[in-house]
């Protein structure tokens, strides 16, 4: 019984590929079956917002850039082809690229002022975005027919989009939802797939492993709105007439994100879900209600977004995703011939993955010049000066709040400096203001506060990493791999960032930035909060980095790492050195034993030293 339970989850897990090919067969048949007209244009609603919701969940759902402004760009694709058709006699079939490449010029432009814009920011000037628009085209009368609308002349013809009948329509919005759903999948198991779910996980964190999240969102935002603009269009020629509050209402783009939420936002099929359920039940119950409780649909649209909000948290799609996800896990932990062996027939790591075939040692790979920066009235970093040769380990030390995270920021473009210098191999550095260039010149950087990318496997957490060195979908999974096996995670290669315990996130975390190849790397209390075994064993892990030629720059309160691990140790405090040099003669420094280490380190240590 239990073995065949584990066939069927092995089944299912392959679901994806099997219900697709068997739903497109079912979707090509459907439009033959039903006579009535008004089930015949249920199924092309069904089919329309499916394709909306799919085009809106590539940069909503995909990049995690929540818009509510999407109708803006399926108005524009609807008024452009009509406009065209009506005023210059170009046929919808070339109208609707016109409106699609409109939408893709004002999408760039939107992208490039809106991606500034954070959380809720961005979706509020998406909204505002859209009204604009609406306004606009709700008082030029003599080019969009203002609040009176645009009517399409019947003149039935494949080549002016107008036809006899429902079934040509039906067959186009199929289309449209096919096109959607490939583009989608497409995506999701590309290179620019993973760079779109680690931008939606962690911001900060994918833009360290070498991702232009700013340029990411923009190429997502224009596909999604090439899609929409297009079935605006659609929409247009299959209504046969558009006004202002039909094509630019805000209730549309919150319909895309309310359906691609119930569904699955994020995944592939879970906007088409949410469609397939949702859009009858609305369609029947404006039937049912008619005029007699106008918006009760609405209300009831909320009740199912609370429900789903509670026990679907992830949507329909999700939920079932995270079931086959715990089964697959049941059926690996169960047979030993399905166990995932990352391990197997993999080279181990050599300096010359991280560039270093010539000798360097000697070689200055780090100067830090009068290195300032001020926050309004406060003076986090001043004059800071040291430097760090090739093959180092040097500590950054210092009591909480002396700068030290401040000045890995600066270092690694999150915070530009006020005044000085960082000079990596000889080349100054400031110019540099994004954190993607300065990881492509092989700095890479761990965080104070971990950030693993917790929807991620930790092999996929590892694979987002190894794509700032390469491109292929096998090549960055071998890369990841090889990093897996070198930090330890062997074990956990297909577990979540969200079951990892805190010392197995620090470790990702450390081999993701291991994954970039970076020349001199930026530990942030890597060891904080670990008990003795796992500082111990992350220790040893930072030695066997250090051995392959990686320069290390380490912020550490646990003076147990410091001591082990350091060659030599800078101590700031209110963000001036106050003394470096060699461990030892460091802690026995009176300025730093005031400052940081306090009395009683100074009398455990004198007496373990006479011990």
């Amino acid at each position: 019984m239990r073995s065949k339970m584990n066939q069927f989850i092995l089944w299912l897990s392959g679901y994806k590929k099997r219900i697709f090919s068997i739903l497109v067969i079912c979707l090509c048949v459907l439009p033959l079956i039903p006579k009535n007209e008004y089930y015949l244009d249920m199924i092309i609603m069904i089919f329309m917002w499916a394709a909306l919701a799919g085009s809106w969940n590539m940069v909503g759902g995909f990049a995690g850039q929540i818009s509510l402004g999407h109708s803006a760009f399926f108005g524009i694709g609807a008024y452009t082809s009509t406009i065209l058709f009506l005023k210059l006699g170009i046929t919808p079939w070339l109208g609707m690229f016109a409106g699609a490449g409109i939408s893709i010029v004002v999408g760039l432009i939107l992208g490039y002022a809106c991606f500034r814009l954070t959380s809720h920011f961005f979706a509020l000037a998406t909204i505002a975005f859209a009204e604009v628009l609406l306004l606009l085209a709700s008082f030029s009368r003599d080019l969009t027919g203002g609040g009176v609308g645009l009517l399409m002349p019947v003149t039935a013809g494949p080549e002016n989009y107008i036809f006899q009948g429902k079934i040509p329509y039906l067959y186009i919005s199929l289309i449209l939802m096919l096109a959607v759903i490939l583009v989608s999948q497409l995506i999701k198991n590309s290179k620019f797939g993973y760079y779109l779910t680690a931008l939606r996980e962690n911001h900060d964190a994918a833009e360290s492993l070498g991702i232009n999240t700013r340029r990411v969102k923009i190429y997502a935002l224009l596909i999604s709105v090439f899609f929409t603009s297009l079935i605006g269009s659609f929409f247009a020629q299959y209504s046969m007439f558009i006004d202002p509050e039909a094509v630019f209402a805000s209730h549309i783009s919150i319909q895309l994100a309310l359906l691609s939420i119930i569904g699955g936002v994020g995944t592939v099929l879970g906007p088409i879900v949410g469609a397939f359920l949702l859009v009858p039940l609305d369609v029947i119950l404006k039937g049912l209600l008619g005029e007699t409780a106008v918006g009760l649909n609405f209300v009831i649209y909320g009740i199912i977004l609370i429900v789903a909000v509670i026990y679907f948290p992830y949507g329909i799609v999700g939920w079932i995703n995270r079931i086959i996800r715990q089964g697959k896990t049941a059926v690996r932990s169960a047979s030993a011939d399905t166990l995932h062996k990352p391990g197997a027939a993999l080279a181990g790591l050599s300096p010359e993955d991280f560039g270093f075939e010539d000798d360097l040692n000697g070689s200055t790979v780090l100067e830090v010049k009068s290195l300032s920066k001020r926050f309004g009235g406060l003076q986090a970093v001043k004059d800071l000066d040291f430097h760090i040769k090739q093959g180092e380990i040097v500590s950054l030390v210092g009591p909480n709040g002396a700068g030290k995270t401040t000045v890995f920021n600066l270092l690694t473009g999150f915070i530009p400096p006020d005044t000085g210098d960082n000079v990596f191999y000889g080349k100054n550095l400031n110019h540099i203001k994004k954190p993607h260039k300065i990881n492509a010149k092989h700095i890479g950087r761990t965080f104070q506060i971990v950030k693993p990318f917790m929807g991620l496997t930790v092999l996929e957490n590892m694979m987002v990493a190894a794509f700032s060195r390469v491109n292929t979908i096998s090549h960055a999974r071998e890369e990841a791999l090889r990093i897996i096996e070198f930090i330890g995670l062997k074990d956990k290669v297909n577990e979540y960032g969200y079951s990892l315990t805190l010392a197995n996130r620090k470790r990702l975390e450390l081999g993701r930035a291991l994954a970039t190849k970076p020349r001199l790397l930026l530990l942030d209390e890597v060891v904080a909060g670990l008990n003795h075994t796992e500082t111990n064993q992350l220790i040893e892990i930072i030695k066997k980095i250090n051995s392959l030629g990686v320069t290390i720059l380490m912020i550490e309160h646990v003076m147990k790492a410091v001591m082990a691990l350091s060659d030599r140790v800078v101590v700031i405090n209110y963000g001036e050195k106050i003394s470096e040099g060699l461990p030892e003669e460091v802690t026995s420094d009176t300025k730093v034993i005031e400052a940081y280490l306090g009395g009683e380190y100074h009398e455990y240590d004198t007496a373990t030293r006479a011990c």
